[in-house]
């Protein structure tokens, strides 16, 4: 796995360490409940203190589970070893306990706390700096990040992969990004649909007019929404972002 990853990141990131990915389980409450569920951890190379940072899949996991996303093209895998090889812990909770099953695609309010419990959880984990924490994600897991993260203010570094509507979740939650402390970066791709194009903007805008620090980036080199499903060109930006805002910039 980590040669694949290797290769393919040859030209964006040529000094990257091998850090391929343990599945583990952590305890978080879900509907006041405590429960198991499993997450992917990649981390560096040496002892640490290392920054963390919590990315949330897509729904394509939620419903296909882990791995069997992967059948689908989506590689939260390789996120998790090109990040680790940055120099960061990498927790990648998995929402569910089970496939929900083809074409599953909803929000669930338990997501939010499940989240909340990851973010808690990592900052404990051996090795980790917990004054340098990250959340980030994509699509559906972008979503629950952007209302995480405004529950929280121990984050350092909050990006935005093309985050879902919600079915107009996002768009009525707009008002609550002044409540978020960190940095934000948002991350989008003219083609994808226009309820993930027009949610961005929306972060975009919210944010600026609350004086908070935002940069959005929307790309128009093809790819839609399945643009997030592996590494790629955006890579540059979200590792450049998350290496400043979490303390790495200048590290060896």
């Amino acid at each position: 796995m980590c040669r694949a990853t290797l290769i393919l990141l040859a030209l964006l990131a040529p000094a990257i360490a091998c850090a391929e990915p343990a599945v583990v389980t952590f305890k978080t409450t879900v509907a006041g409940r405590q429960e198991e569920r499993r997450a992917l951890e990649c981390r560096p190379k040496g002892d640490g203190p290392f920054p963390v940072v919590v990315f949330n899949h897509g729904s394509v996991v939620d419903g296909w589970g882990w791995p069997g996303a992967t059948g689908r093209g989506y590689r939260l895998d390789r996120l998790c070893e090109a990040l680790a090889g940055e120099g960061m812990v990498v927790f990648a909770p998995i929402r569910e306990a089970a496939p929900r099953g083809r074409g599953f695609m909803a929000y669930e309010p338990v997501y939010r706390e499940i989240v909340a419990g990851a973010v808690d959880h990592a900052r404990t984990l051996p090795g980790v700096d917990p004054a340098r924490v990250g959340l980030a994600g994509f699509s559906m897991g972008g979503l629950v990040t952007f209302l995480v993260s405004t529950d929280r203010a121990d984050l350092r570094a909050v990006a935005l992969l093309a985050p879902a509507a919600g079915r107009g979740l996002l768009q009525q939650s707009l008002p609550r990004a002044r409540l978020i402390n960190a940095p934000v970066l948002a991350l989008v791709e003219a083609s994808d649909m226009p309820a993930i194009t027009q949610g961005v903007e929306g972060i975009g805008r919210a944010l600026a007019e609350a004086g908070r620090d935002v940069r959005v980036v929307r790309y128009d080199r093809g790819g839609g929404h399945e643009l997030f499903y592996d590494l790629g060109y955006w890579w540059d930006d979200l590792r450049s972002f998350l290496r400043r805002r979490l303390g790495l910039e200048g590290a060896q």
